[in-house]
């Protein structure tokens, strides 16, 4: 039922759970992860409803596959709460897609993530490289604009 795939680490998955209370749990792990809890504060771009309603299944069908509430399945789309890893996982199960299918993403920005991912040692740093000296070259351009 549960994809393999995960994620976000266990840290960042107890952070995005104690980012959605006002007040912070007492918690040993709360802000010790480099601060980064501070910078998952926007919204995940969740893609669940459009792929839920693609299949033309109301949130107590999703729901049920899922084995997430439909309370719970309700914040999750509407981004009033986050999601931990085991839910979002449950759901692209359920939905049968990868879980990285449940936000939104640019297409080519996915289409250069598989090639990099597809490539050995030498020629992903390569591309990497290649990658660095036009973002270098786009921030100078920027600069020049201003």
């Amino acid at each position: 039922m549960y994809s393999e795939r995960v994620l976000m680490s266990p840290i960042m998955s107890h952070i995005a759970t104690i980012m959605s209370s006002e007040h912070p749990p007492p918690c040993h792990y709360y802000g010790q992860a480099f601060g980064v809890w501070k910078f998952y504060t926007k919204p995940m771009a969740l893609r669940i409803k459009q792929l839920r309603n693609a299949k033309g299944w109301t949130q107590e069908v999703l729901a049920a596959k899922s084995g997430v509430s439909r309370s719970q399945l309700a914040m999750i789309e509407a981004e009033t709460r986050p999601a931990n890893t085991l839910r979002l996982n449950a759901i692209a199960a359920a939905l049968d897609v990868a879980p990285e299918d449940l936000f939104e993403t640019d297409p080519r920005e996915r289409r250069i993530v598989g090639i990099l991912r597809s490539l050995r040692g030498d020629d992903a740093d390569a591309l990497l490289r290649i990658a660095e000296a036009l973002e270098a070259k786009n921030q100078g351009d920027e600069q020049e604009d201003q």
